[in-house]
């Protein structure tokens, strides 16, 4: 990558977006290591919301390094059935030829490198001519299909965006292998996810949030989305609700926004449950550091399977046992995680977790985490793209 031109990532959620993940991860890690970034936000609602809260700027600065691209948004999606493929990506041309009004202040685009983490962006990309465009797979297509509907027109702007890319990078090797299945010529590089590890290692030692369960109970911690139904489902609700009432003497806590009259909300019922809807991404490390075993109760589906989980490795960064389903990759965990199928399995695990952890182990998870951590993974991706 050039030493002046800014890593460019066109991403598929805003910078300020509750859930924190892969995609900002990795242009912090950058940042620190003194890289430029221009992240481009996605070409919907919440887009516009968010540049008119910043004075209707297309491009917002936070920090010295970091640039915030915010385009006005393509025609809304509810409509992209009845306007047709042609109408859809001409209004996401018109916003690629936005995106390059912001990206000319900082350089030539022929000199900068772009990560794209959805094929959303396959029609803008016709409109930003890059040395390097490399497709950064960390979930199956139809996590990021808003509708059903809309399934065949995202396929064809995958294949599109296969055909321009340069390379390839996924998370999970199933996701190279159907990539490699639709262009086996392209470069794929597998790079899974990772943690900031300093900054959850240094939590380990702060005061606990005041919105957990006070006493000596053992608390079983899950952290991120709580959402049911849809064209998937990521949590075993059945699962989730047999081991909690299997376990009356654990509280279980749960850190992340859910739907009202939802699953999730229907677990509130218990007397050993706690729902803390979304939080602050600086305040989960407080959370996991108080949780005695950390849970990872997924479904078991082809998009689970091919997932890649950030919250296992951020759950590792502070030495937690961690009870999961099957996810993808498991073997690439060394053992550290106890994977389980079904209820029984689960509360025996987690009754395990608590009576034979021990400093090695968790020294061995801690150790993991900070070899996987996103300043190891930006520096990966960047030597991929560059090579």
């Amino acid at each position: 990558m050039s030493e002046v031109a800014p890593i460019v990532s066109m991403a598929a959620v805003a910078w300020d977006f509750p859930l924190v993940g892969r995609t900002r991860m990795l242009c912090e890690a950058w940042n620190r290591a003194g890289r430029s970034i221009a992240f481009v936000e996605p070409p919907y609602v919440r887009t516009a919301a968010a540049r008119l809260r910043h004075g209707g700027r297309l491009v917002s600065d936070v920090g010295e390094r970091t640039h915030i691209v915010r385009p006005w948004p393509a025609l809304p999606r509810r409509l992209w059935n009845r306007i047709g493929r042609r109408g859809v990506e001409k209004s996401l041309q018109h916003v690629g030829r936005e995106v390059r009004r912001g990206l000319e202040r900082f350089g030539r685009l022929e000199e900068m490198t772009a990560l794209v983490v959805s094929p959303v962006w396959a029609a803008a990309l016709r409109e930003l001519p890059f040395r390097r465009v490399l497709y950064d797979c960390i979930d199956l297509l139809r996590v990021q299909v808003p509708r059903p509907a809309l399934g065949p027109m995202f396929e064809e702007w995958e294949r599109e965006l296969l055909a321009r890319a340069d390379k390839a990078i996924a998370t999970a090797r199933s996701l190279a292998d159907g990539l490699l299945a639709m262009r086996p010529d392209l470069p794929i590089r597998l790079i899974r996810n990772g943690v900031d590890f300093e900054r959850f290692a240094a939590t380990a030692d702060t005061a606990p949030p005041a919105d957990l369960p006070a006493g000596a109970r053992p608390i079983v911690g899950y952290v991120g989305v709580l959402e049911s139904g849809g064209a998937y489902e990521w949590i075993d609700w059945d699962l989730v609700e047999r081991t909690i009432v299997a376990l009356p003497e654990f509280d279980f806590v749960f850190v992340g926004p859910y739907p009202a009259g939802g699953r999730a909300a229907d677990l509130a019922k218990h007397a050993n449950v706690r729902l803390l809807g979304g939080k602050p991404h600086t305040d989960v490390p407080r959370y996991i550091a108080r949780f005695d075993v950390c849970w990872v109760p997924f479904a078991e589906n082809d998009v689970v399977r091919a997932c890649n989980p950030v919250k296992i490795y951020e759950y590792f960064a502070l030495g937690k046992p961690v009870v999961s389903t099957p996810v993808a990759d498991l073997a690439q965990l060394g053992g550290l995680a106890t994977v389980v199928r079904g209820a029984d399995a689960a509360v025996g695990a987690i009754r395990a977790a608590i009576g034979t952890d021990d400093p090695r182990a968790r020294d061995a998870r801690r150790a993991f985490a900070k070899e996987n951590s996103w300043a190891a993974r930006a520096a990966e991706i960047e030597k991929f793209a560059s090579g």
